[in-house]
This record gives structure tokens, sequence and C-alpha cells, in this order.
């Protein structure tokens, strides 16, 4: 149904005028169908949407122009008025400014307490029914701009995906737009927080006055109302046609009474007056006096009186007056404000309980929380209790001089430093930032930095230093000081609330240290499945190194992490049970883990050629997977064994999902295929072919879901999330919004929503009711991987290639949580053609490295400034190196000073592999795409494509001569191609799994590594293979050295084998300290001398060919480099394994 608006009332009877058409003209009564449907239109009632559209189309007035739409209304942070005193005229006022003389700014100003929230807030929802958008935000918490900006763009798009400018003029721009196409309404609160002491912007924050700006003189057809303590500076200059200011003064004196009247204290009228009088009818102000006469003085309003006539109570401000209510609390009162206030929002007695040191105040918490509600110094709302904005200001500001007096003073205790923290560092996001800039900032621009170690020697030399945040708070303030604390001893404290993810801490000692709360980094790569627990409580992320880690979602600590696969983990699922967990990784393997213990129940290789997904069936009897050979199993989970093989699909497999009745599984691939399989039979009901490559698939649940009407979404290539019938086969509706292909979607359980992600690096919310978009959540660098929404569809997990996991609040959109992955995998490129420097290249940082090796030094390190390389390597002069990338492009940089000269694009999917000629102007690529391409450098034009292979290309070598080319692919095939006649001589066919390298003997032999735990030596003359070495482990590279016949062989452990082909029989092999892991290339040097080894631990290791030994390292040094956490307490088991993967040690030597 649809019907018109006023405003879209008035289009169109205008234009019937234009027309010289009546209403009920034959020409409107041919689309309508009936006088009465003709005459509903027009005064605004509803009638069905397609005939509305025709009558608009034929009117010729855009019918989304002269649509009523649903008014938009986000007023969740506003205040919930429950007792509105008075201010009938100034409702009014504001009301006139608003919709009548529709002035574009309105400003309430007004001292902290007079009700400026409170009135602005009755306004809103007094004229929400009267915008098509209203939206309230707060900046109590002095939130970016950007966020801000973005927020509300995001809120005025809706139906439409936002599509956000990258500059700020352009974004402001955009908002114009939007204010001026439709009728906003945009309340802005507590303005006064992003404001100096001298009436101008906090440093960071100017920005906001652009928004003022642009609102004030540009012209549109909205309203921005702002409550404030002060004007910003911007107001005067604009106040006139546009922009009105409210100054708000007290209550009057009979609305001023109902308030006492509220607490049925008795006094005459003019007792009352004279109280209203003296406190300037300040509603905060008349509260707080109420709660006195009541709580402090048996309700004796003479008693009062006397004390305001002595003057004992006199009256500036309404600190004034919270400065004798505060001096007034307990220790134990004032203890619960100063929390509250650390809180910056609205927090439940259970958390406010885990946060207090003594019992005494535990059990008394309750009663404490009363005694606040009844002085009116607290809020109750549904979430918790809280502080007024002025209420919540006092009390930070008390807090930071008692605590800088606390630092600056020896002869003080540091008793309120042990009792608070500054800042949380296991809290939300956006509330530890806030608490860094209303707290810790505050604190660290007052105490001098002298003072806070001198603090932190005065609380070592404590006799038996106590249980508390001290330790803690000191070293957070160090930190935000930048202060160098290489040496610094932390021994037996307690370091409680630490926010260590940032700062490098090298030889720091915290030996037998108490580190709970604390927040460290933490060692993850490029993050490839999420998934949530039954319960809700536990997160399951996976990465490219094969690693698998739980965390507890309440706090982000991280509980559990192995190496489960040797390669990428692609895939997670919980059994709905919640007792189990399966991953499947590239490694071909399936594995299921025991929840409760973290032991592997049973391990089994699954598909040739890896596995892309997995999911447990409803009744969790089976797994459906699916992979790169292009099959679907399923697997019974009892026994581990497969049951079915589901065979059809011509392409990887990219995702496969079981039907709310686990009657069907659904899988789709790059074959631009989805199919419907039957779990009876294994036969294929249904085959539906789309336009492009599908790589995720989702069933709607069973609550949305009927067996009647199952519905099935998909996303891939195209960009597009398409709704399809599963029974027909027909699609129901598709949706646009993302700009990149997207990898993955998740419904949420109740069916309500769609999660989208991909190569965009945002995440959008979808409604599935209208199919408009929600939301879109950004933060991500990198393009994102997986997506999942927790078990109560209120909060959303997101992985990404950026290595970082976030926690998402389904319903405001805000990051509660971002676990930031540090990883240094590096590999070695090449030497210099004078072996006195070494290239490396690190997929995590995404950045190539000089190395000066006699000083083992690194020179310079270019950032590659793209998302996803895959490959470097090195033209023959040294002078470029090509980047093969994700993104399906090839970059060119230059040597010397890492700028981009150069990108190349013909590739449909990932560039895994690229090679120089031996001429150095022709560059050869291997992609996903299961193409070759050779490219002239000078033009960067694609000179030819080699097709043949049917998997994806993943290894190239060329000879010499610079006219044979090899390329091994996923599916272990073998190609040699003349490059002159562009023809493949022959396929080679041996090994059973991908072939990772290839290389090029001097007297005509090329030899392959495979993951198939073999090397294979070919003869190029009769193709045949003459022999096979068997290895230990999967091969992942070969290295042959330019001066003698001995060929490196590494894979993912921490041995280098050496083989000598002369004598048929291994040297030795070299044991590096840590595996050499996914990136660890092996490179000799020109003469020979040298082997590079690239590994896991960030080092590029050089070997001495003469001895075997290792000759010297190259690194940066690590997070944590030999600090001491020997007889921590306070950490799991898998927190302290991280932070000595990130240099950590236990030593438990007396001495630092």
């Amino acid at each position: 149904m649809a019907k018109a608006s006023k405003r879209g009332q008035q289009i169109l009877k205008d234009k019937l005028r234009q027309l010289g058409l009546s209403q009920t003209a034959s020409q409107v009564l041919e689309r309508a169908g009936s006088i009465g449907v003709a005459k509903r239109f027009f005064q605004g009632d509803d009638i069905r949407q397609d005939t509305f559209m025709q009558i608009c189309e034929f009117l010729g007035v855009d019918w989304q122009e002269a649509i009523a739409r649903t008014p938009q209304i986000d007023l969740k942070e506003a205040q919930q008025v429950r007792n509105f005193y008075g201010r009938t005229g100034e409702l009014q006022q504001l009301e006139q400014w608003v919709m009548g003389d529709r002035y574009q700014i309105v400003t309430i100003l007004g001292m902290g307490g007079m009700g400026k929230t409170t009135l602005a807030s009755q306004l809103a929802h007094q004229l929400k029914e009267e915008f098509e958008f209203t939206i309230w935000r707060s900046l109590r918490n002095a939130p970016s701009f950007e966020s801000i900006l973005t927020d509300i763009l995001q809120f005025l798009s809706h139906p439409q995906p936002l599509e956000l400018p990258d500059h700020l003029p352009a974004q402001l721009d955009l908002l114009i737009r939007y204010l001026d196409a439709r009728r906003c309404l945009l309340v802005i609160d507590n303005w006064e927080s992003i404001l100096s002491d001298r009436y101008y912007y906090r440093s960071g924050y100017e920005d906001y006055g652009d928004l003022i700006r642009y609102i004030g003189e540009r012209s549109h057809q909205s309203c921005l109302v702002m409550t404030s303590r002060e004007a910003p500076p911007e107001l005067s200059r604009l106040m006139g046609d546009k922009v009105r200011s409210l100054p708000l003064s007290g209550l009057s004196q009979q609305d001023g009474l109902q308030i006492f009247e509220r607490e049925s204290i008795a006094a005459n009228e003019a007792e009352w007056q004279e109280i209203i009088t003296h406190y300037a009818g300040n509603p905060l102000a008349l509260k707080i006096v109420a709660a006195g006469i009541r709580d402090l003085l048996g309700g004796d309003v003479a008693q009062m009186l006397a004390l305001m006539r002595e003057g004992g109570l006199t009256f500036g401000d309404i600190q004034d007056l919270l400065h004798r209510q505060f001096l007034r609390l307990s220790e134990a009162e004032q203890e619960v404000m100063y929390w509250l206030a650390i809180a910056r929002e609205p927090i439940l007695a259970i958390s406010l309980k885990e946060n207090l040191l003594s019992r005494e105040s535990k059990l008394r918490l309750i009663t404490t929380l009363e005694l606040l509600k009844k002085r009116s110094l607290i809020e109750v709302t549904a979430n918790g209790f809280t502080l007024q904005p002025v209420v919540m200001e006092y009390v930070n500001y008390q807090f930071i001089e008692k605590i800088c007096q606390e630092i600056d003073c020896a002869e003080q205790k540091l008793n309120l430093l042990h009792s608070h923290a500054l800042i949380e560092a296991t809290a939300k996001d956006y509330i530890r930032d806030a608490q860094t800039r209303f707290i810790l900032q505050s604190v660290a621009d007052k105490a001098d930095s002298q003072a806070i170690a001198l603090a932190l020697t005065r609380l070592k030399a404590e006799i038996q230093p106590k249980q508390g945040y001290a330790g803690g708070n000191l070293l957070n303030l160090l930190c935000y000081l930048h202060i160098d604390l290489t040496g610094y001893d932390f021994s037996n404290l307690s370091i409680w609330q630490a926010d260590l993810r940032e700062v490098e801490l090298h030889r720091v000692n915290f030996s037998n240290c108490d580190l709970a709360k604390s927040a460290f980094r933490v060692t993850f790569s490029s993050v490839m499945a999420t998934a949530f627990s039954p319960d809700g409580k536990i997160l399951a992320t996976s990465d490219v190194r094969g690693w698998i880690y739980f965390w507890l979602v309440a706090d982000g600590s991280q509980l559990f992490k192995t190496q489960a696969h040797s390669e990428f983990i692609f895939a997670l699922s919980f059994s709905h049970d919640g007792q189990m967990m399966a991953s499947g990784s590239l490694d071909r393997k399936i594995k299921l883990w025991n929840v409760q213990t973290g032991e592997c129940v049973f391990a089994m290789e699954a598909h040739a050629i890896g596995v892309a997904s997995l999911a447990f069936s409803p009744d969790d009897r089976l797994i459906a997977s699916c992979g790169g050979d292009r099959t679907v199993k399923l697997t019974e989970v009892k026994t581990g064994k497969c049951l079915m093989t589901l065979e059809g699909h011509e392409q990887i497999v990219r995702s496969v999902t079981f039907s709310p009745d686990g009657q069907m599984v659904a899988s789709c691939s790059l074959d631009r295929t989805i199919k419907l399989w039957s779990v009876q039979t294994g036969e294929c009901l249904r085959t539906i072919v789309d336009a492009s490559a599908v790589y995720a698939l989702a069933f709607a649940p069973q609550s949305v879901a009927h067996s009647s009407e199952a519905q099935l979404a998909s996303a891939g290539e195209d960009c597009l999330i398409k709704i399809w019938d599963v029974h027909t086969g027909q699609i129901v509706s598709a949706i646009a919004g993302h700009q990149k292909q997207i990898w993955a979607i998740a419904f949420s359980s109740d069916g309500q929503m769609l999660a989208s992600a991909g190569d965009d690096e945002t995440v959008k919310l979808w409604s599935m009711s209208t199919g408009e978009v929600i939301r879109t959540l950004y933060g991500h660098k990198n393009r994102i991987w997986s997506v999942a929404f927790s078990p109560d569809a209120k909060a959303l997990v997101s992985g990404s290639d950026d290595r970082i996991v976030k926690l998402w609040d389904v319903e405001t959109g805000q990051c509660i949580r971002t676990i930031q992955g540090y990883h240094r995998a590096t590999k070695p490129v090449v030497f210099s053609h004078d072996s006195n420097t070494l290239f490396s290249f690190s997929y995590e940082e995404q950045s190539v490295r000089v190395w000066d090796i006699e000083r083992a030094k690194c020179l310079k390190n270019f950032d590659l400034g793209t998302s996803g390389v895959m490959q470097v390597a090195f033209s023959p002069d040294q002078q470029t190196f090509a980047c093969g990338n994700y993104d399906h492009t090839i970059k060119i940089f230059d040597a010397k000073n890492g700028t981009c000269s150069q990108i190349l694009q013909e590739h449909s999917t990932w560039v895994r592999f690229v090679i120089f000629a031996p001429n150095g102007e022709m560059l050869i690529s291997g992609s996903g795409d299961r193409t070759i391409k050779l490219w002239h450098l000078p033009t960067g034009e694609c000179l030819h494509t080699l097709y043949g292979h049917t998997s994806p290309v993943q290894s190239l070598a060329i000879h010499a001569n610079g006219e044979i080319l090899a390329s091994g692919s996923w599916d272990g095939v073998i190609k040699i191609w003349d490059l002159r006649s562009h023809k493949c001589l022959m396929t080679l066919a041996g090994h059973s799994d991908r072939v990772e390298s290839l290389a090029f003997s001097k007297d005509g032999m090329l030899i392959s590594g495979s993951m198939d735990y073999t090397v294979k030596f070919w003869d190029l003359a009769t193709f045949d293979c003459v022999r096979t070495l068997q290895s230990q482990f999967p091969v992942w590279t070969i290295a042959l050295s330019p001066t003698s016949p001995i060929l490196g062989i590494s894979g993912n452990t921490s041995e280098i084998k050496l083989w000598n082909w002369n004598t048929n029989s291994y040297l030795e092999h070299l044991d590096g300290e840590f595996g050499i892991g996914y990136m660890g290339d092996l490179i000799f040097s020109a003469d020979g001398q040298l082997l590079a080894s690239g590994g896991e631990d960030g080092t590029n290791r050089l070997w001495d060919m003469q001895t075997g030994k290792s000759l010297k390292l190259l690194k940066i040094p690590k997070p944590y480099e030999d600090t001491n956490i020997a007889k921590v307490k306070g950490l799991t088991e898998a927190q302290k394994s991280t932070l000595k993967a990130l240099g950590a040690i236990e030593s438990f030597c007396t001495n630092n």
C-alpha cells in the first residue's frame, strides 16, 4: 500500500492545475480504476502501490517525491522523560521556531542541571511524527566528528546503502543534500562536551564547527536542535533568519513547587518561594535540595531556611550545590559515585560490584545505591545506574583532582589510585576511548611524569603491596605519556586494567605480578572464519596460519588457542548442542574438537584440494563439507566416516549449508551455480544457474523459512545478495549495496536480519522484511572474510584480512570490542647481486624490507599501500619489483623508493604468482582464474593468455633461456609451455596435491615440490619423472644453489633439508628455532655461500653453507622482547603462551 504525503498532495494538486484536469478526470480514473480510489489518492489515503505509481507517472510526478514514508525515528539515546515540570512557554517557542518559522538551527543554552536535555527530549518526542527522519545523538562521551557524521549520514541514507565519500567536505555536502531532500530533525545533546574552557573546540574536535556552518549557511528544509551550556563559537555570527537560540532560565515558582510536592514536604508558599528563588529555579538543584530536606533535615524546611539565611548554603551555580552534597556523602557513597563516573554509561549493579575491592563495599552496594537515588544524585535506567551529565562532570573533576594530589604529594597514600581504575582495558571500545579522553588524558596533562615514576617507587616500597588498581593506573599513565619503559621493574605488583596492546615493553619485569583484567597484544594473522558458541559466551576464530582461538565474549580475553591445521582454516562450525566444534582447512583435513577440553576428537582427510566450508546438520548427526576438489561430502560425526560424496560442480565449491529441516544441503561454486542436494539419497534436486561466481550461502532460519516456502540467500562476485525460492529455483529478490564482491553472509537467529561483508571492507545489516539496509558498519581496513550473529542476534562478529576481529552492537552499530592480531611472518625474496643486502616480504605487514646483512639492520621498509599482496618478485636488475594481489591486480614498484609505478589488470581473481623473464621486459603471472598471462612491462599490455589449467595456478618457473615456462596448479598438474609459440608442450602428471614450488636446474631438469610430501625431478628431454624424493612434511619451497648441486627443501616444520642430487643423498638438515611457516621461502645468494630462510617468528635467518650453521638473524624486536612474566597470576595459559610468542620470557632469577 502507498499514500501521498502532505507535501506530495500539494505537488499532485499543483500538477493537476497545470494540466487543467480535475481529480476525477477520465485519464486519472483510467489509472485509478474508480472514483473512490482517485479521491483516496489525492486525499492522502492508502491505495495499492502499483496504482499509486501509475497515477504519478501519468501526471509526470516522481512517485518517490510524492509518497508518504514511514517516519524513521532513532531516539534511543534520548532521555526518557518521566516527570516534565512546566516549560510550556519554552516548548511552544521551540515548536514555533522548528515547525512554524522553519529555522535551520535552534540552540537551547543554559547552566548545568537546568533541564536542557529534558526539554529537547520532550520536543523531539512531540515532533517526531512531523519529520521523515528524527535522530538524537549525544556528545556526552565526546565521540569523534567522523563517527557522528558517518552515523547520521547512514541513518539519513535509509533505505539506500550509504556510499560514503572519502573527504569531509564531500561528506558534509552529502549531508546537506539529505537535509534538503527530506524534512529531518537532528538533535545533538551535550555540545559543551567538545568545547574547551575557553569556549572554543577541544583539540581534534574543530570539525564540529563545520557542521554548524554547513547547516546554518546552506539552504535546506531540515532543523538541527542543539543543547549546550556554552554557545558554540560559530553561533553568534550565524544568528538571524535561519538560526535561533533559547537561553533557558530556571523554573517558575509554580513549576518548581511541583518538585517539592512530589516529596510530600510541608511548607507554606512563601517558604517555597524563598528556596526556589535562592536556587534560581534550577530543576536538578531543587531535586537535590528536596532530597536533602527529607533525608538530612527530617523534612524540616524551617531549618533549611535558617541555614540559607545564615549564609551557610550560598548558591553560585549547580557546582556549589553538588560540592556541598558530595562532601556529605559517606566513603562508600563517594566510592560508588566515582565508579559511575568512570563507567560513562549505565552499569548494572552486578558489574559495579565486581569493580569494588572491599568485601564490605560489595555487601553494602545495594543500600548505597538506594541512598544515592534518594539524594537524586544518580539515575536509574533499564540498563542500570548512571549519573546526569552535570553530576558526572563534577564527580569526574573531583576524581581527577584527588588522583593528581595522590601522585604529586609524596606524603599522601595512594588510596584512590588503589581503589579505582583510570581506564578499563576490558571495557567496550567506545567507553575505553571516552575514559582515556576524560580521565587518563586529564591526569596525564596535570601530573608530572617524574611524579608518576616516584609514585611507582612509593607503591613498590609498600611492605606488602595490596591488591588494587594503582599499578595498572601508573603503567597506563606512563604508556600514555610515551615514556620508554625498557628495563622498568613492576615485579610483585597488581597490574590491573592496564591496556598494553599498543606499546613496546622490552626487558620489563612483571615477575610475580597479578595481571588480571589487563589487555595485551595477541598473535593471530588474517582472520578467515568466526563462530559463536550456541550459548553466546565463546567466540571462535581462525586464521591463515592454521590456528584456532577461543575468546570470552564478555571481556575479549583469550581462553584457548591451538595450531589446529598446517594451513588456512576457512571454516569453523559449532554443533548445535555446543559440545563440539568442527574446523576445515586448506590442508585438506576436517577436525572435530571437544569444546570443553580443546582436544581433537578426530581428524580426517576430507577434500583433495582443501576444505572451503562446512556445517553441522540440525540434529548434529552429519557434517557437510566442500572444497577445491569440486565435491560436497557428508560425514558422520559419530564415526568420522564419509557417507556420501556429491559430485556435479565444475569448479571450486565455496560454501555449503543445511536447510533448516535437515533434508537438503545447498552448495555454491565458482562455476556460477547453486546446487540443492537430498541428504537421504545424494541426488541433485535442483541446479540454480547464476550470472557469476557464488561465494556464500545461508538458509533463512526455520522461524521464517517454513518447509513450503524455504528461502536461500546467496552472494558472490557480482556484489549482489540474492534470495531464492528453493522449491522453484526462482529468484525472489536481489539486494544491491556492496561495491565489491561479497565473501560472507549470515542470518540472525530470528531471520529478521541478514549480515553481509566482503572486499569493500564494510559490514552491512539488511532488513529481510523490506530488503533495505539497516546500517553499514565501518572500521575494517581490508577485505572481510567472515560474519556471524550471536545466538540472541544482539551482537555481530566480523573477521578480516587486516588481522582484526570486531564485535558489533547490532542495535546501535557501535563497535563493542576490537581484537587486533599481531604477526610478522616473513620470507626472503632475493639477495642483492653482491650478497650484501637482502630483500624480504611480510604478508601480514604488507611490506618489503631492505636489510644490511653485515649490520643485521633494516635500511628501508616499503609499505606496499595495498591489501592482499600474495607474492613478490624482483626484476633481474633489481630496480623494480612486482606484487601479485588478491584484488586481481599486479602492481609494479620502484625498488629504490617503494613507489607504485604501474598497475596491471586483466585477471578475474587473485594473482598467486608473478615472475620476471630474464630480459626484464616481460612479466608472467599465474592466477586463481586458471590462466597465465604474459605482460609487456614497457607498455603494460597483456601480450598473451595461456589457457589449459583446470584449477588455480599456484607456482611458476622460467628457464634461463627465457623460452620455456613451467606452471604448477592446485590439482597437482604441471604444464610446460613454449613462450615463443605460446603452446603447451607437455602436461606432467604425478603429484597428487598442490604444486607449491618449481625450479629449473642448469643441467636441463625441472624440479617440483608439492603438498603431497614429495619432490620430483623431471627430465625436460623426455618429460619423464626420473626421481622422487619422499619428504616428512608438505613441501612448500624448493631452492637450487647457483654454484653446487644442492637443493634446499622446506615445509611447515622448523627443518630445512639439503639434498645433493649428484650423490642422491641428504647432506644434513638445518634446524631453525621456530617453524619456517607459511611464508618461509628459501633463497640462495649469488655466490652460493648463504642460504636465507623466513619464518613465523618474523626473522630472516642466514645460514653458512660451508658449515651448515646459523650465521645471522635479521629481525625486528618483538613487542614484549625479554619481558619477564615468571610466576604471573591472572592470565590463562593461552595468554601466557601468546606473550611468550611475542618475546616474553619466564626468568626466575632475582635480578631484573
